[in-house]
C-alpha cells in the first residue's frame, strides 16, 4: 500500500465517521493497509497520525468508554478541515474563476477549487457569459514557476543550445507560457516560450542564487514585438531589410517595421528590424512577398533564400 494513499483513506475515514473510531476500528476498516502484527501496525498508525498531524490536519481524540473504556478513540471534525466560506463578493468570486480558467486548472490542478467558487447566481445569463480564459499546461510550468519563487538558476535546452537563466518571471501571452529573465551567457533579459523548449527536463539550482531587479515587472519586460522574443541561435538580433516604395508607406505609418536606416529617392526605406525569433521574423518578412529583401547580414540573407528553397521544393513534392 502506497503511504500517501493509506494517509488519505485515513483522513475519509476520519471525516465520514459519526463517532469516535479506535486504532484497532481504524485498522479493520482499512483492511490490509496497516501491516500484521501488534506492534508493526500500532507503530504505523502513530507514525501516520504524527504525519498528519505536522502537515496541519485536525484529528481529535477522546478516551473512550462503555465497550471501548480505556481506550482512546480518534476523528475529524469538518468545520476543523474544510476550508471556510470565503465570504468573496461577486466581483472577487469572478476575480478568482479567472485566475483558475488562466491557468487552465485540470482536475489534478485542483478542480475542486474551481467547484467551490461555483454557485447558482453564476449561470450564464445574457449578459454575462461562462469564463473561457484557458491556457496549456506544460510539464516545465511548476519548476519554472518554484525557481522563479525561490531564485532559482534555471537550465534547459531551447533551440539546440543549453541555456541558464536566471528566471525573473512568468506570464502568460496570446495563449502561451513565457518565462523572463537574465540570460547569463547572453549577459541580458531574454524571453523563452515554455512549449519551445526542446526537451521537458529543466534542472533546477539551489534557492537564493540570484537577486530580481527591485520592482522587475514580467509584463514590463516582456517584448512588444514577436521578433525579439528568445534568442538568434546564430547570434544574428537585427536585420537590415528593404522595403519598396509601394508598401513603405503603410509600414511607417504603422510604426511596427523598426528604424529608418535610409530613405531612398524612388520611395522605398532600408530599416533595422529584429530577427532574434527568427520564425517571427519569417512570417513578417513574408507578407511583403517580394516586396522586402534582406540586405544584411549576408548569414541571414543566405537563411533566407535556403528556407524560401526548401518551402518551394515541399509545395512540389
Amino acid at each position: 500500500m502506497d503511504p500517501l494513499e493509506r494517509l488519505t483513506n485515513v483522513v475519509a475515514l476520519l471525516l465520514e465517521t459519526r463517532v469516535p473510531l479506535t486504532f484497532e476500528q481504524i485498522a479493520d476498516e482499512l483492511d490490509g493497509q496497516y501491516p500484521p502484527g501488534g506492534a508493526a501496525r500500532r507503530s504505523a498508525f502513530e507514525r501516520d497520525k504524527a504525519l498528519l498531524r505536522a502537515e496541519g490536519v485536525p484529528i481529535r481524540q477522546v478516551v473512550m468508554t462503555g465497550e471501548a473504556a480505556g481506550q482512546t478513540g480518534y476523528w475529524i471534525e469538518r468545520h476543523d478541515f474544510e476550508l471556510a466560506d470565503l465570504d468573496l463578493t461577486a466581483e472577487e468570486r469572478r476575480a478568482l474563476q479567472i485566475a483558475l480558467a488562466t491557468v487552465h486548472l485540470g482536475e489534478s490542478w485542483g478542480q475542486e477549487a474551481w467547484w467551490k467558487l461555483e454557485r447558482a447566481e453564476d449561470e450564464p445569463t445574457a449578459d454575462r457569459v461562462p469564463v473561457a480564459a484557458t491556457l496549456p499546461v506544460h510539464a516545465q510550468l511548476p519548476t519554472i514557476y518554484e525557481a522563479v519563487r525561490d531564485r532559482c538558476e534555471l537550465g534547459f535546452t531551447y533551440r539546440d543550445r543549453h541555456r541558464c537563466l536566471h528566471p525573473y518571471g512568468l506570464l502568460a501571452r496570446d495563449g502561451h507560457w513565457y518565462v523572463v529573465g537574465f540570460d547569463v551567457e547572453a549577459d541580458g533579459v531574454r524571453t523563452y516560450r515554455l512549449d519551445r523548449f526542446d526537451t521537458s527536463e529543466v534542472q533546477r539550482g539551489e534557492p537564493g542564487a540570484f537577486v530580481r531587479p527591485v520592482g522587475f515587472r514580467a509584463g514590463d519586460a516582456f517584448p512588444a514585438d514577436a521578433r525579439q522574443i528568445g534568442e538568434a541561435d546564430d547570434g544574428i538580433e537585427r536585420a537590415i531589410v528593404l522595403i519598396d516604395a509601394g508598401r513603405a508607406g503603410v509600414l511607417l505609418a504603422q510604426r511596427s517595421g523598426g528604424a529608418v536606416v535610409e530613405r531612398r529617392p524612388d520611395g522605398s526605406v532600408v530599416m533595422e528590424v529584429p530577427c532574434a525569433n527568427r520564425a517571427a521574423f519569417r512570417s513578417w518578412l513574408f507578407d511583403f512577398g517580394a516586396d522586402a529583401e534582406v540586405l544584411t547580414p549576408p548569414e541571414l540573407r543566405d537563411d533566407v533564400i535556403e528556407w524560401l528553397r526548401m518551402v518551394v521544393e515541399g509545395s512540389s513534392t
